[in-house]
């Protein structure tokens, strides 16, 4: 890996990945769907000065505006998993990246405890939402090496990471959960802000009568799925 050196950023959201990259002098092209997201992340880049390193892009992550044979790395954290067409995500990760180079995409494993009591609310609120039900989007790590090794990866490996952290209350966890989740930030966007509001505290109350208003031990795992061009 050069210096300096070039990535993508793949359904960026607002743009954390990317902002931690630049800061270590990466120079970024990140991409993504949602204007209201790319808005944050131009103004946490204008804040931190990174404007000149990062090019951010509004569009669609299976099709991508960028070079082929170009970028050193590709990320997706969490986004490449909701596409339509998943494969076409990871195709246009190969083709972007130089010969040798990684992607790395991240999905959930399996949702449990905590995370899983609270998706099963959502869905007693929303029974038609498209996760929570069955298995998760590349949930499975084989479903990782079908999948990449289908676009063309090579050297196809997963990684599961935990992630303990404690919320110090349930209102504390969902308020995280509404900032961060992109299954969830998804689903708000699709409900609209005003059916939102009468649904999100109806949500909270309910996770507190089952966890209690005190702090909460959450625990998460995420897959990385890693494949080199």
């Amino acid at each position: 890996m050069p210096a300096n050196p070039r990535i993508a950023d793949i359904a960026a959201g607002p743009g954390t990945l990317s902002i931690m990259a630049a800061e270590q002098g990466a120079r970024v092209s990140a991409i993504d769907f949602s204007e209201p997201m790319l808005a944050q992340f131009r103004q946490r880049a204008a804040s931190k000065n990174l404007t000149t390193q990062i090019e951010i892009h509004h569009g669609d992550g299976q099709k991508l505006p960028f070079e082929s044979d170009s970028y050193d790395a590709a990320f997706s954290m969490f986004g490449l998993i909701f596409f339509p067409d998943r494969i076409a995500g990871f195709r246009e990760l190969h083709r972007i990246l130089k010969p040798g180079r990684r992607a790395i995409v991240a999905s959930w494993a399996p949702f449990e405890g905590v995370f899983g009591i609270m998706i099963d609310i959502v869905r007693s609120h929303v029974p038609t939402i498209p996760f929570g039900q069955g298995q998760a989007p590349l949930g499975n790590p084989d479903d990782y090496h079908r999948e990449m090794k289908e676009a063309g990866f090579a050297h196809v490996a997963v990684e599961t990471i935990p992630h303990d952290l404690e919320a110090p209350s349930a209102e504390e966890f969902w308020a995280s959960v509404q900032r961060t989740n992109v299954a969830i930030i998804m689903l708000r966007q699709k409900v609209g802000e005003e059916t939102w509001k009468i649904m999100s505290p109806s949500i909270l109350g309910t996770l507190q009568q089952k966890l209690g208003t005190g702090p909460i031990a959450v625990r998460a795992r995420a897959h990385l799925g890693i494949g080199t061009r």
